[in-house]
């Protein structure tokens, strides 16, 4: 069976405060041009997206480099923590497990579409980055069900985070990709394989993507 852990790019998909809104409007009908077509205005970090290293790092690794492989996860864990708006997620608040893929669930996504939701996020410290890169390296990737896993409130953090999860360095392992905006509510219990399957366009640092989990009934 499987189940999708993204939300739908739409009008009014929330997007960080310094992006552009989502526009999807129609373009051609089909009673008076004979088919339809719409367009699609996105930043390329609308809706659940994934971050690739050059989101931060000059000269990182851009989604599109990827290889099907890369983006294919088979120990997928989903961790849940009890946080409150603006809440940071420090090393010593999850017990993370050995797997590639590391879902932490906030339950947080309740109030997506919500002003808090853009404003006031549980975010991710750099410490927690630290940790799993010099002591997990067979985690390649972490979700949430946040917006970022930055807050607005404490920008100097958040990069910090995204520079811990992207930067190359002899004491980590392989830099991470960050999945943002997750659909973890309803994910199930117990994951058998995760597909990640960003946008394909040259050249951009990150995508809008789809995430299909795999599961036994």
């Amino acid at each position: 069976m499987h189940e999708l852990l993204s939300h739908p790019l739409e009008n009014g998909s929330p997007v960080h405060q310094a992006l552009d809104d989502v526009r999807i409007s129609i373009r051609n009908r089909i009673p008076v041009d004979g088919y339809e077509t719409h367009t699609i205005i996105t930043s390329n970090h609308a809706g659940t997206h994934v971050d690739a290293p050059a989101h931060f790092i000059e000269g990182g690794k851009r989604i599109c480099e990827y290889s099907i492989d890369e983006l294919v996860f088979n120990d997928v864990c989903t961790v849940d923590v009890d946080v409150g708006p603006g809440d940071p997620i420090g090393s010593g608040d999850i017990e993370i497990p050995d797997c590639d893929l590391l879902l932490i669930r906030t339950g947080f996504e309740s109030v997506r579409g919500e002003d808090t939701y853009l404003q006031n996020n549980p975010w991710i410290t750099p410490e927690l980055i630290d940790k799993i890169r010099r002591n997990f390296r067979d985690i390649r990737a972490i979700g949430v069900d946040c917006i970022s896993i930055s807050n607005p409130e404490h920008p100097s953090e958040g990069g910090m985070a995204h520079l811990r999860a992207f930067t190359e360095d002899p004491d980590y392992g392989e830099p991470l990709l960050i999945l943002e905006d997750m659909k973890l509510m309803d994910a199930p219990e117990v994951i058998e394989r995760v597909f990640v399957v960003p946008w394909t366009i040259e050249g951009v640092d990150s995508a809008p993507c789809t995430v299909i989990a795999e599961f036994k009934v």
